[in-house]
């Protein structure tokens, strides 16, 4: 821990630097200048991305981040009320920067995100971080119909989908159409292309959203094309070979200097004595529920017997959410994900009722008014220890459950 000095030594050492100053006709130090956030690397898929700059010597940097979607009050006042939670540790993100003045922090990205670090009041430019999505094709072939398979890393619902053709040197367009769904944890898309020609062809899904850079411009996720995927229909020559699929253009921006919020009093004088003046105005006070209003009351990492991949054997597999508060809460948009990134969410209205539970199964099964399924075909839960956290649909962590080995198998957290 860095001590303070007494008061009396800063005292002498201020008048000392200052009479130094007035004898050698040189300025004071200058007052500490406000640290710096670079443009954020744009990353695909779920994962982590080096965020840096640069600080005062030794001060300690506090991240602040806000998923993209919510950004309607990009300022920096809205965003010094979003402290960056760390999730393995507890507390906030921060850290401290070196000797030379530079700062690093690592940090998932699953959207878009908007940031910015501060060092007690003074913080820098607000940053844009985008994410390009990874699209997973697969291919199957049933007489003339070629079916298609995709999946998203992030998995984002409303993803436009069009999956092309190569044809000895050109991609032909519009093979198939749609766009993702959501089914429980997964973002995916079928679709089918009858009387595809005879002989071995490649196909590509490219996801594109208004413009060929973006996927989804709302979320901040940039397009992608999948891999090359073969398909033989019927008998016939091949097609040719694709070139390796370029990269579209990551275009995204490299961050926004917002202008602080202005202090200047109002022209009229205030109605209401200086005592009530102070209000919470919407813009920067956080909405919606309280830390700990939902809980993770009990999570079944272990399935029990011997783990298979069986529907029913990842069904042992749940987490339980419990009601805390008084008053019903909506969960419309809320998600559980693990320290992995796998995610389920709440696609819909669901209303838990006061001190009610709710449980989620790893597995496929039709959800029930207290019984939801996340719809996956592998365990998720790591026995030997993991992090669940639950977050709001204006990504505020509500809560968190640790465990470091396997114990009995499930934690009452």
């Amino acid at each position: 821990m860095h001590r303070r000095p007494k008061t009396i030594l800063g005292s002498v050492a201020a008048g000392a630097l200052a009479a130094t100053a007035a004898v050698f006709g040189v300025s004071p130090a200058s007052a500490a200048t406000a640290p710096t956030f670079n443009i954020v690397p744009l990353r695909t898929a779920w994962g982590p991305v080096t965020l840096s700059g640069s600080a005062e010597p030794g001060a300690n940097v506090e991240l602040y981040e806000w998923a993209y979607v919510w950004g309607s009050d990009w300022d920096k006042a809205r965003l010094s009320q979003e402290k960056a939670v760390d999730y393995d540790n507890g507390g906030f993100v921060h850290t401290t920067a070196n000797s030379s003045g530079q700062w690093s922090i690592t940090r998932n990205l699953d959207s878009g995100h908007v940031m910015m670090v501060g060092v007690g009041n003074d913080y820098s430019q607000i940053r844009k971080a985008a994410l390009r999505v990874k699209a997973d094709l697969s291919v199957t072939v049933s007489g003339t119909t070629v079916n298609f398979d995709v999946s998203t890393d992030p998995s984002q619902p409303g993803l436009p989908i069009e999956i092309q053709r190569y044809d000895n040197g050109t991609w032909v367009r519009n093979v198939a159409t749609g766009a993702t769904s959501q089914a429980g944890n997964a973002a995916t898309w079928s679709g089918s292309a009858a009387n595809q020609p005879a002989g071995t062809s490649y196909y590509r899904a490219f996801l594109e959203g208004d413009d060929t850079n973006w996927a989804d411009k709302s979320n901040y996720i940039v397009a992608n094309y999948s891999e090359n995927q073969s398909a033989t229909v019927g008998s016939g020559s091949s097609h040719g070979v694709p070139p390796t699929n370029p990269t579209p253009s990551p275009v995204y921006d490299t961050g926004v200097v917002v202008t602080p919020p202005t202090t200047t009093p109002p022209t009229t004088t205030p109605t209401k004595p200086p005592t009530t003046t102070p209000t919470k105005p919407p813009a920067t006070t956080p909405a919606g529920p309280a830390v700990g209003s939902i809980q993770f009351t009990r999570i079944q990492y272990n399935a029990p017997g011997v783990d298979k991949k069986t529907n029913k054997s990842i069904n042992g597999e749940y987490f339980r959410l419990t009601n805390k508060t008084k008053s019903t809460v909506n969960l419309k948009g809320w998600i559980v994900r693990d320290a992995a990134g796998n995610l389920y969410r709440f696609t819909a209205n669901y209303y838990l009722g006061a001190g009610k539970n709710v449980y989620v199964r790893t597995g496929k099964g039709s959800n029930t008014s207290s019984t939801r399924y996340w719809g996956k075909t592998k365990h998720v839960w790591n026995n030997g220890g993991d992090v669940a956290y639950v977050r709001t649909s204006a990504n505020k962590t509500i809560d968190t459950c640790k465990w470091t080995k396997p114990g009995k198998g499930y934690t009452n957290c």
